[in-house]
């Protein structure tokens, strides 16, 4: 099991202290603390992520949930990763050539593809070196 010590002030002490209270967790849980912490953050990513917002409602009041990352995380999404691309004549017409002479893969190249393809195919097993 991994260990993780974090140095913090008294506001962010505080506030875990008063969460781990909310949560009905003792003094000596902190890892359990951080472990639903961390859930629900990843919840909210995850949301942010997808485009959603987060809302807290009570009755007829709603309050969005706003913070500067989400708002980095939803800008990531929208913006394209190639807002426009733009090709010269002679880039179009090369590109023409390209795509008129069609594709004819080397024998090799289709059997690594149809390997690939076959649907009984497993990934390989991952092997990571212990550290010491």
């Amino acid at each position: 099991m991994s260990r993780f010590q974090a140095q913090t002030n008294s506001v962010l002490d505080q506030e875990l202290e008063e969460l781990r209270q909310r949560l009905g967790l003792a003094p000596s849980q902190k890892a359990d603390l951080l472990r639903e912490v961390a859930s629900l953050a990843a919840w909210v990513v995850r949301q942010a992520e997808a485009g959603r917002s987060v809302e807290a409602r009570r009755g007829t009041e709603v309050e969005i949930l706003s913070h500067p990352v989400i708002e980095r995380l939803r800008a990531s999404h929208e913006t394209p990763v190639v807002p426009h691309l733009t090709l010269s004549g002679a880039e179009v017409e090369r590109l023409a050539h390209l795509l008129d002479r069609g594709f004819s893969p080397t024998p090799a190249l289709r059997a690594v593809l149809q390997r690939l393809a076959n649907p009984k195919r497993r990934p390989p097993k991952l092997r990571w070196k212990k550290t010491a």
